[in-house]
């Protein structure tokens, strides 16, 4: 009993530092949305420098991971869940790059971006975090319902993304010497799209982890 409840403690371990992982990485590309929308140069430093605790905490949680696997020879569905916890951990992190990625696309733009965009940006920008913040609540609490609705969902993101891109496209015909610039505002979508390209990694992840999670595991333990 005493193992199994050890075992249990590093298992809500990894998990709770998965959760704090997302919140910071959801938190830093709020903050990225923000900044290019405003032009806060300050803020888009507080994205970079926040990257940091992200990168620390991949670090930590996928040392415990690994060394779960070493330690405890875990096996059938707790294995499986543990392979897929590193790539989760893999993926949460390339979700803090991306909201790099955007605050220094926000920084060159130097306070321009066409205001034809901006309700763009923030309607993507919510459902956005919302997609990938419903796929860390997945991993806390899985539902096969949500983890299909944020796949589902990502149409309508890449359909977002496809009509700001239309519009900047309009835009530079109309104001060709504005084109560098619109095309770092095209970017800055682009950054989302590929926050939520995570949060679907997420969702695909864990529905493969628990559709392969047959009764047959559990008799075997």
């Amino acid at each position: 009993m005493a193992f199994r409840t050890h075992y249990g403690e590093k298992l809500q371990n990894v998990r709770s530092s998965i959760i704090t992982m997302g919140g910071h990485a959801n938190e830093m590309v709020r903050m990225a949305v923000e900044a290019t929308l405003t032009g806060s140069v300050e803020l888009a430093q507080k994205v970079v420098v926040a990257d940091d605790s992200v990168d620390s905490l991949e670090r930590q949680t996928l040392n415990e991971t690994v060394l779960i696997v070493m330690q405890e020879a875990p096996v059938a569905t707790d294995l499986r869940m543990l392979v897929a916890t590193i790539g989760i951990i893999g993926e949460i992190e390339k979700v803090g790059d991306d909201a790099v990625k955007l605050a220094r696309r926000a920084t060159k733009l130097s306070g321009f971006f066409p205001f034809e965009l901006k309700v763009d940006l923030m309607e993507m920008g919510e459902l956005v975090r919302l997609s990938f913040a419903a796929s860390i609540r997945c991993y806390s609490d899985y539902s096969d319902e949500i983890a299909q609705q944020i796949i589902d969902g990502d149409k309508a993101i890449d359909q977002k993304y496809g009509d700001a891109r239309n519009k900047v496209f309009d835009l530079i015909k109309a104001t060709p010497e504005n084109t560098k610039q619109l095309v770092r505002a095209i970017e800055a979508f682009h950054a989302l799209e590929h926050v939520a390209d995570h949060a679907v990694a997420i969702a695909v992840r864990l529905k493969m982890h628990y559709a392969s999670s047959t009764p047959v595991d559990s008799a075997a333990s």
